[in-house]
């Protein structure tokens, strides 16, 4: 009698101490329903810390529920509690899973993961729009992973995670993500322009051709991928093809300013190839010069097309200056000493005259923190100098000391 009296004891206890760890269970239940956020994620972790309840699936899917509503709350009291409220209910829920053996949760697991692939949806946005791109990928492409394991393709949701992988700088994710966008028949003409452009920085050309070629293929009409199929003509040299497809973007749209950048660009190439013929060569400065001002004419405040022009115009005078050294080499006679100093002076015209009203305009364009400005200050100083500006000289002098010369740097 004594022993089954012990053995009843002994049983009430089990059963006793298994229903105080459900209790923790069923205290995270109530403390969620009443919004107290706080208390709930405690009791979900006892739980879960204790081997009598940790291994149960619906532990694990009580825990996902409490950690979506920590990374949708607004309240400041909960937002800290955890760091990464949604991966964390990814890990939650992928673990839930796992441990359904019996499939006895599989319904309410399945409606978590698509309450889940949601909010993983609303985060990427508000991340992108807080220009956090690499965090709106990931949030973007757990978005469509979990749709996809229901076999939906959200093909609008894997776009925008390749979107914002390339803009973060990601390209292989950016890519990866491209692709399978594109073998799903996604409508979206700039995918093509992404997958030529990124191909293209990996120096895989003819990929950038395949794509760009499909791309024009399934859009005919779109300009931006006329545009990004000269960029890659132009990328692998190939002018004439690359002068071919700007023309016929032109034809199509005469008042747009990128295109007659990219087809003075074009020809600025052109003009320093010497694979072409003098001639050829100063037939496509010339065509240089059309484009490049027909940009600015359309849009006055480009700064590509103005510097570029001051550049081309700068880098003639400079060629001419190597034309007089060159002469001079050759024995300093009076009629060498005529001709030198004839170009020199052709030179300094061409600075004056064409290449400085451009740079100047152009480093009026951009503030003094921006990339380009110290190469086009570096410019002026030396055609100020070579000009004999002093004034001028001495301005471009102080600012450079200012901001770009080296302790130890001498004019």
């Amino acid at each position: 009698m004594k022993k089954i009296a012990i053995l009843v004891i002994l049983c009430l206890f089990a059963v006793d101490m298994a229903n105080a760890q459900k209790r923790e269970v069923n205290k995270a239940k109530r403390t969620l329903n009443r919004g107290n956020l706080d208390l709930a994620l405690g009791h979900i972790n006892n739980a879960i810390n204790d081997p009598s309840t940790q291994d149960d699936a619906a532990t694990w899917v009580l825990k996902t529920k409490i950690l979506i509503e920590l990374a949708a709350t607004e309240e400041a009291e909960y937002k800290g509690l955890v760091e990464d409220p949604l991966n964390d209910a990814y890990d939650a829920i992928r673990k839930a899973d796992e441990l359904d053996t019996d499939k006895q949760n599989i319904l309410e697991i399945q409606q978590t993961l698509l309450i889940l692939s949601e909010n993983f949806f609303n985060a990427g946005a508000m991340a992108y729009n807080e220009n956090k791109y690499k965090e709106a990928s990931s949030y973007f492409l757990k978005s469509f992973n979990i749709g996809e394991s229901f076999g939906s393709m959200d093909t609008s949701t894997l776009y925008n995670a390749g979107l914002s992988a390339e803009i973060a700088g990601l390209d292989d994710v950016a890519y990866d993500a491209y692709v399978k966008v594109e073998e799903l028949q996604y409508d979206q003409p700039y995918l093509y322009s992404s997958l030529t452009s990124l191909s293209l920085k990996k120096e895989e050309t003819e990929k950038a051709e395949e794509w760009i070629k499909k791309g024009r293929k399934r859009y005919p009409d779109n300009l931006d991928l006329l545009f990004s199929e000269a960029n890659v003509y132009l990328t692998s040299g190939n002018i004439p093809e690359a002068r071919r497809v700007l023309e016929l973007a032109i034809e199509r749209d005469p008042d747009n300013a990128n295109l007659h950048y990219a087809f003075a660009v074009n020809y600025d190439q052109m003009s320093k190839d010497t694979l072409y013929t003098e001639d050829e060569r100063h037939f496509a400065y010339e065509e240089a010069i059309k484009a490049y001002k027909k940009a600015i004419e359309i849009k006055p405040d480009y700064f590509d097309a103005i510097y570029n022009l001051g550049a081309l115009y700068f880098n003639e005078g400079i060629q001419f200056f190597v034309d007089a050294d060159n002469i001079l080499r050759e024995g300093y006679t009076n009629e060498n000493l005529k001709k030198a100093s004839e170009l020199e002076e052709k030179s300094k015209t061409i600075w004056r005259e064409d290449a400085q009203p451009y740079l100047e305009r152009s480093i009026n364009l951009i503030n003094e923190d921006d990339k380009n400005y110290e190469i086009v200050l570096r410019s002026l100083r030396e055609l100020y100098m070579r000009t004999g500006q002093q004034e001028k000289l001495e301005e471009t002098n102080k600012i450079w000391e200012e901001k770009f010369a080296d302790p130890g740097e001498e004019e």
